[in-house]
């Protein structure tokens, strides 16, 4: 290698220049895009010249050329490349040139790739000394490059992504070159198949495929048409997988003749699949819809032709020629609401996509009018419609049955909503599922409320463990019906007797569905002799939804296909796939799923097709009424196939069988109800009477139907019924309530309560009457007896009072003066044994006194007193008994809350409920009592609760609030506070509730009216 030091360098250099100047110039200018070098000792002090300088967008040095630190004018991920080349120069042992492509950093826009090329030059003593070199500008060529690079690893990412089989064919040798996709596709890979050529790829297509695939490329080949053919390839498991091959001559050989084809294959099994499915599905569909007399129809608007099938010429009643027109069409549709309606629809599905489905009425042409639904769908195509097609069905029987159930519905609504008694549905686990205005009325509870709770916390415990075995008996189906009397607990608290008729209704099956209840408060009957009942029966709506599903039996496999329809009505997955067996399983065990095996046992065995209506039991245990068809096949006297349909009919079944429920419901309520019932024309004339009216008339069924409602009032109520008639037939007014006086056989009069409903049919129109009439002639002359017999005993007790006390009087007196004249006398047993029973005798006949004067002082002393502010005067009172006994008193009343009371009584009650808390504390703990107030219902209540000895309510219950009952010993115990209390309370209208428990503590809720 020539050694050189530095200053021969520079002076042969700069002496080649110059001899050469013209050469540099021209290369420079026309050859090359720049010179550098790069000084290996100090790096900062390289060089370019004046081209590269310009073309990297750098001021040029005057002279030529500009000093740069070469390392930085490198692009920083590629300055690696560069020193990686120094290196290799600083271990070379002979002269190495450069040759890198790289990016250098232009002033101001991005990176410029060029291919720097340079050789070395080295001193002799000190080693490399600088890098000389020429750059050469490839951005274009290196931008084109890596777009290349990134198109090429595009398309083979699509390829990948598309799961596309590419191939290539020597139309010459036979050879076949594939990617791994395309052996892929049938389950092998590319090592497998080899070698690939035209004969192995035949081998792996279905033999009735092969004649396809040739025709199709010898037609290419000849120019006779495009190579795209569909097949089957046998897959590595063995199945047959569908193919999509498309391909084109790519190449052509010397002579011009096609050499390479080229093309793809695509796996299209799935939607070969479908399309199978699809045809089997309308072949099934078309025979399964003229088996179940559903009819198919469409209308061609382009061409303006309607197509019906041999279904909707039979619904219609036409002959199978008949040729409809849509004119021709719409007048088969009855006359008014529904033609017009079918006529909107129509016009509406001709101007815009639409979908619908209708119920309504045609009339034949054997001029019978029938209920169809019409389902129909419209599609448009560029703003024009261009089909309109859909199914007709006869529904005419599940219609007419609904219309029944909805008159039958609105009788029962009426009677039920409107009834003078209470009424309510319960299920088998005593959860009350309806209840009506009156029911609420007598328990003081809304219908939610009852809903939510257990009917026992209202029943009163006593007569509930009389009862408890009865109403048992009658849940367990002992009893078809049970009735008796009851207490419960009114929501304000005070106690109400109640007459109770139970019915069990069953279904077509025996079983008990739910029980029906009349309850009527009797608490006037009991307390004045008050009866009143009624019957209740309830409707349930059924479904209307018509559900059709395809069957067919598989008898090779004994399989069963099952279209989507029907695996939504068993609930079972989409896979799923039964077998004659299993679909046994899902009809109805014992007589209902005899039926179907027999039925298909005929069907295969003699050809014999079936019709049946059964039940079906889901995977979920819902069970549902069906309609099975079967139609067998037969060939040589031998089934080959049997297919069918499956409806849904659950609807119209238990339509049917639950209307004869209810009317069975309204027969015996009728016949049985406690209470008068007549069944009344719009004309007043009596259509049915139950028992019980005959009864409180004096006439027998017979007799009594022969009268109308005018006849058996009292002449001064004719005109009020008249006026009654005339506003139901007005449509005015179509629910009363009255009382009144009817005309009894022996010419007497009765009084009753009547409350009478107008019953509307489907069209709203009143058809006729349903009253109740309750005798209440003998609470009316109780009522006037009670009065009469309460007036004496006031009387007599103010009499008695008055006599006592001016004895009892007499009698102290007369101890007194004896006192006085000989105080020794208190010495004296007998003396002071009189003057004992002299003084109690005082204190009795001032409590009697007291009690007497109760009610007769109420009515006229009752004004609006503040609960809180009288709570607060008591406590005032006894604040030193408070403070004594160490207690703790809390107070939660609003101030707005004000009562209608006797102000002395009511300071009274609350005096006495809060000493009584203090009087009997527990010596184990410290005194607690609470005092809260607030509204409920029509009612304002006061609770004091306390932690004092309590009671045992169980053993003492029932007198607690008697008088002269004492249930602790303590020397202020009287037994009269409370009993005088409850007088109080009661006097004005309120009642008073206790709950304790035994050394736990007590608590008096009282209750009083609300002061307007």
């Amino acid at each position: 290698m020539p050694k050189y030091n530095n200053g021969t360098f520079q002076k042969d250099f700069g002496q080649l220049l110059n001899d050469e100047s013209g050469i540099f110039s021209y290369l420079e200018q026309y050859v090359l895009d720049g010179l550098w070098c790069c000084d290996l000792r100090n790096p900062e002090k390289g060089s370019i010249n004046n081209n590269l300088a310009k073309s990297l967008g750098y001021a040029q040095e005057v002279g030529g050329g500009m000093t740069v630190d070469f390392l930085t004018l490198v692009y920083g991920p590629d300055r690696e490349i560069l020193q990686n080349s120094y290196k290799d120069l600083n271990g070379a042992s002979v002269v190495t040139n450069v040759n890198v492509e790289l990016r250098l950093i232009p002033k101001n826009n991005d990176p410029i790739w060029y291919n720097l090329k340079g050789f070395l030059v080295m001193d002799g003593l000190e080693g490399p000394l600088r890098i000389l070199g020429v750059a050469y500008n490839i951005h274009k060529y290196k931008s084109l490059e890596l777009e290349i690079r990134r198109r090429k690893e595009y398309f083979k990412n699509v390829v990948k992504g598309a799961k596309i089989g590419i191939w290539e064919g020597n139309l010459i040798t036979g050879e076949v070159v594939c990617n791994e996709r395309w052996a892929g596709m049938v389950g092998y890979t590319l090592e497998e198949l080899e070698p690939i050529n035209y004969e192995a790829f035949l081998g792996l297509v279905h033999p009735d495929d092969v004649p396809i695939i040739e025709r199709s490329l010898q037609d290419h080949v000849g120019n006779l048409g495009v190579y795209e053919v569909e097949f089957r390839m046998r897959h590595k498991d063995g199945h047959w997988v569908w193919m999509l091959s498309r391909g084109e001559i790519t190449k052509y050989n010397s002579e011009g003749l096609p050499h390479i084809v080229s093309g793809i294959h695509y796996d299209i099994t799935k939607r070969k699949t479908n399309e199978l499915l699809l045809k089997k599905y309308k072949d099934l569909f078309e025979r399964s819809g003229e088996a179940a007399k559903i009819g198919y129809w469409e209308l061609d608007p382009l061409n303006n032709t309607i197509f019906w099938n041999k279904a909707v010429n039979e619904i219609h009643e036409v002959p199978q020629d008949y040729v409809p027109t849509l004119e021709g069409g719409l007048e088969f549709y009855l006359e008014g609401e529904d033609r017009n309606r079918f006529q909107a629809i129509i016009d509406q599905a001709l101007k815009q996509p639409m979908e619908f489905d209708e119920e309504l009425r045609i009339k034949s042409s054997s001029s019978r009018v029938k209920w169809v639904r019409v389902i129909g769908v419209s599609e448009h195509k560029k703003g024009e419609c261009i089909s309109l097609f859909g199914l007709i069905q006869d529904v005419d029987q599940i219609k007419k049955v609904q219309l029944q159930i909805k008159i039958r519905e609105e009788q029962f609504r009426q009677t039920f909503n409107h009834s003078a008694i209470g009424m309510a549905l319960i299920n088998k686990e005593n959860k009350l599922l309806q209840a009506n205005d009156s029911l609420s009325g007598i328990f003081g509870y809304s219908e939610e409320e009852l809903q939510q709770m257990n009917l026992e916390k209202i029943a009163e415990p006593n007569d509930l463990k009389v009862n408890r075995k009865l109403i048992e008996e009658l849940f367990l189906g002992k009893h078809k019906y049970i009735k008796l009397d009851h207490r419960f607990i009114h929501k304000n608290g005070s106690v109400i007797w109640a007459n109770v008729c139970m019915s069990a209704i069953n279904n077509d099956q025996g079983d008990i569905i739910h029980f029906v209840a009349q309850i009527q408060d009797i608490t006037e009957r009991k307390e004045n002799e008050m009866l009143l009942a009624h019957n209740v029966d309830l409707m349930q709506r059924i479904n209307d939804a018509v559900n059709i599903g395809i069957w067919e039996l598989d008898l090779t496999g004994n399989t069963v296909y099952w279209s989507p329809t029907i695996k939504k009505m068993a609930e079972v997955q989409d896979d799923f796939v039964p077998t004659l067996e299993e679909v046994y399983t899902f009809f109805a065990s014992g007589q209902q799923r005899e039926t179907f095996v027999e039925a298909i046992e005929r069907a295969v065995e003699k050809g014999e097709g079936f019709d049946l209506e059964l039940q079906v039991v889901s995977t979920t245990n819902k069970v549902f009424w069906s309609r099975t068809i079967g139609i067998p096949v037969m060939e040589d006297g031998k089934c080959a196939r049997l297919y069918g349909f499956f409806q849904d009919i659950d609807e119209k079944t238990r339509a049917t069988k639950e209307l004869a429920i209810k009317e069975e419901e309204f027969r015996r309520s009728f016949k049985h109800a406690a209470i008068g019932m007549l069944v009344i024309d719009l004309d007043g004339r009596l259509k049915k009477a139950n028992p019980r009216i005959c009864d409180i008339l004096g006439y027998d069924e017979k007799e009594i139907l022969q009268k109308s409602i005018i006849d058996l009032v009292h002449p001064t109520d004719k005109d009020s019924v008249r006026q009654m008639l005339d506003d139901i037939q007005r449509g005015e007014k179509g629910v009363f309530k009255m009382e009144q006086r009817c005309v009894h056989k022996s010419g007497d009069y009765v009084w009753v309560n009547s409350g009478i409903a107008a019953v509307q049919n489907d069209a709203g129109v009143y058809t006729h009457l349903v009253a109740q009439v309750q005798d209440i002639s003998d609470k009316k002359q109780l009522t006037e007896n009670l009065t009469e017999h309460n007036n004496r005993l006031i009387n007599f007790a103010h009499i008695v009072s008055h006599n006592l006390r001016s004895h009892t009087s007499n009698i102290s007196m007369l101890l007194d003066l004896a006192l006085q004249d000989n105080p020794s006398l208190l010495k004296n047993d007998y003396y002071r044994n009189i003057k004992a029973v002299s003084d109690n005798m005082n204190e009795t006949i001032f409590q009697l006194n007291e009690i007497v004067e109760i009610n007769s002082k109420v009515s006229s002393t009752l004004t609006s007193q503040n609960l809180l502010a009288n709570v607060q005067k008591a406590l005032n009172t006894v604040q030193s008994l408070v403070n004594k006994t160490n207690a703790k008193v809390e107070v939660n009343i609003d101030s707005d809350i004000n009562v209608l009371a006797v102000h002395a009584y009511l300071e009274s009650i609350i005096l006495n409920l809060v000493t009584n808390a203090i009087k009997y504390r527990s010596p184990d703990r410290n005194l607690e009592i609470k005092v809260l107030g607030g509204l409920k219902g029509s009612f304002a209540y006061l609770s004091i609760e306390d932690n004092g000895l309590g009671l045992d309510l169980d053993r003492h219950g029932s007198k607690v609030f008697g008088m002269y009952k004492t249930f602790h010993s303590h020397p202020e115990a009287r037994g009269i506070g409370l009993f005088i209390s409850k007088n109080q309370i009661e006097a004005m209208g309120g009642s008073i509730m206790v709950e304790s428990e035994l050394n736990k503590g007590t608590t008096f809720t009282t209750y009083f009216l609300i002061a307007k």
